[in-house]
């Protein structure tokens, strides 16, 4: 009778420090997160960006040319990489901008999406 109480005990220990260190336990998705969110406005018109845009995220040695997924839409990129990009914009139609640093973070699973809009000048 006293084994079992013992083992009975022992299970409960087992269970309850499982559990306790489940709850501490980190679960990541496998999503894959981009770091850069970044949506072109014309600046006098105030509507996306449509045509020949060509963006590129710079970290340190790093560089990215980010693809839109069609006119109008964000470009995504630095996917599950954290860092402090800097952006440059150019197009036969606008004038080229680039942008201050920015820094892009991750937790214990992913990085931290940040989302930026630029307004765009016309070319005269």
């Amino acid at each position: 009778m006293k084994s079992k109480k013992l083992i009975a005990l022992f299970t409960y220990l087992i269970v309850f420090i499982g559990c306790k260190e489940q709850n501490n336990d980190i679960i990541c998705t496998l999503e894959f997160v981009y770091g850069l969110n970044i949506t072109l406005i014309d600046a006098e018109t105030s509507k996306p960006i449509e045509g020949n845009v060509k963006v590129v995220i710079k970290d340190g040695n790093y560089e990215e040319v980010l693809q839109g997924v069609e006119s109008g839409i964000p470009f995504f990129g630095a996917g599950e990489r954290s860092g402090t990009y800097t952006i440059t914009i150019t197009s036969n139609n606008y004038k080229t901008f680039v942008s201050n640093p920015i820094v892009v973070t991750a937790n214990e699973c992913h990085v931290i999406t940040v989302t930026k809009t630029f307004n765009l000048e016309r070319k005269i």
